[in-house]
């Protein structure tokens, strides 16, 4: 026996409005005020609610990067590569924002950027470095003109030095700067320097280098201080010496010592 199906109701048929025609000349507004609170919420919970988490994780994204990258992004004012040295990041950052406000800069706009690179695998594998890279980094960094100065031990000091890296101070500074801080310049001992100019200046002795050792550290017994050749801002790389040494200090402004 053959059922009828024909007009017989569904349970679709039974709910009714499943099955009446949507008006699609009708306004999204119209509809949404003919609807009551579960169907609003309904239809935003299919239509509306994941585009809108979605759009919103963008936004937080978006607001992230700007943030990090435009409103508080720092200038590099001056940056310097510590060679195989151990020093804990507190005092230096400390150190290095005192260095920035010294030069009259807005620690808050501006960053000194005092780098640890490894050169020595021994140490490099303790503190977690990759000598590799550290090499490569700097290398990039100088021909890159990106770096201002270098505070090594003698033997790093000098690899770098017969390449031609380090600025003659003889040059560089005034008879008088040279004169106050004398007790201190490097003036290495070999056939490339006939004349016995100065090409570094040694740390041990400046109780604010000394400073960023407060956590610990402070592995190399006499660390030198060179200004890179083609650095733009060798000015900069004087300043630091100022802000070392207080005999320097006493000349007046390192800014009049051009």
């Amino acid at each position: 026996m053959a059922i009828d199906t024909k007009h017989k109701k569904t349970s679709l048929e039974e709910d009714a409005a499943i099955y009446e025609k949507r008006d699609e000349t009708e306004s999204e507004k119209s509809r949404w005020k003919k609807m009551d609170r579960k169907e609003k919420f309904t239809q935003f919970k299919t239509y509306y609610l994941r585009p809108l988490i979605v759009g919103i994780l963008i936004l937080c994204v978006v607001g992230f990067f700007i943030y990090k990258d435009v409103i508080t992004k720092k200038d590099i004012a001056f940056r310097c590569a510590i060679v195989n040295e151990v020093a804990t990041e507190i005092p230096v950052n400390a150190f290095a924002d005192e260095f920035t406000k010294y030069m009259k800069l807005d620690p808050e706009k501006n960053l000194s950027s005092f780098h640890m690179y490894y050169t020595n695998s021994e140490l490099a594998q303790k503190v977690g470095a990759n000598v590799t890279s550290d090499l490569s980094q700097v290398s990039s960094l100088i021909y890159a003109a990106l770096l201002d100065s270098m505070i090594a031990g003698e033997e790093d000091f000098n690899t770098y030095l017969d390449n031609g890296f380090f600025v003659d101070l003889n040059e560089f500074l005034s008879e008088e700067e040279l004169k106050a801080i004398e007790p201190y310049l490097y003036i290495p001992d070999s056939e490339k320097n006939p004349n016995h100019h100065a090409y570094g200046i040694y740390l041990q002795k400046s109780e604010v280098y000394q400073s960023i050792f407060q956590g610990g550290g402070g592995v190399v017994a006499e660390p030198i201080y060179g200004i890179i050749t083609n650095s733009e801002n060798r000015d900069r790389g004087r300043y630091f010496l100022y802000y070392l040494f207080p005999e320097l200090q006493q000349l007046g402004n390192p800014v009049d010592k051009k």
